[in-house]
């Protein structure tokens, strides 16, 4: 079967409108932008394959604010299929366990966690099988540890180091 995508075809991705394919897709294939870049191309192969998918959606009135999770999926088959590699990611990410094992990290230390899309100052708590528990805005949470870190230097300086050493008020 002949494609009869445009040359300048471009997935959709518009949070606004409730159309991510391009950023489910993104996470799918390992192609993924640095914070404050601009992501990169995709190839033809998915381009042509997420363009043919939608249109036989819309012919059949299957398509309504972007794809679902099973067609994106079948789109990155297809892409694979045509020779498309999914990348690996080159940051095997950042886990806070070792620190914690070593003793680098102790009860009641500030540490910042990625939270619904936000970096949100924390502190933790211990470290329980797979996950780090953490006391967030009032509330015990646990979260995955590479979803925790140190903080940088000077980074949310009105939070407390450490809420276990006295505020000296």
């Amino acid at each position: 079967m002949q494609s009869r995508m445009p040359d300048d075809y471009q997935i959709p991705d518009d949070p606004d409108g409730g159309r991510m394919d391009a950023a489910f897709l993104r996470s799918c294939l390992g192609i993924r932008a640095k914070p404050g870049e601009e992501p990169p191309e995709f190839p033809l192969a998915v381009r042509r394959a997420h363009y043919d998918m939608a249109r036989s959606l819309s012919i059949l009135g299957a398509l309504g604010h972007g794809m679902t999770p099973t067609q994106l999926a079948t789109v990155v088959a297809l892409a694979i299929r045509d020779g498309v590699e999914p990348q690996e990611d080159e940051d095997p990410g950042y886990s806070i366990i070792p620190m914690v094992e070593a003793g680098q990290v102790e009860p009641g230390q500030k540490v910042i966690i990625h939270w619904r899309n936000k970096d949100r100052p924390a502190h933790f708590l211990e470290a329980i099988g797979d996950r780090i528990r953490v006391l967030c805005e009032g509330d015990e949470r646990n979260i995955r540890p590479d979803l925790v870190r140190l903080p940088e230097e000077g980074e949310f300086p009105e939070f407390a180091e450490n809420v276990n050493e006295p505020s000296g008020v």
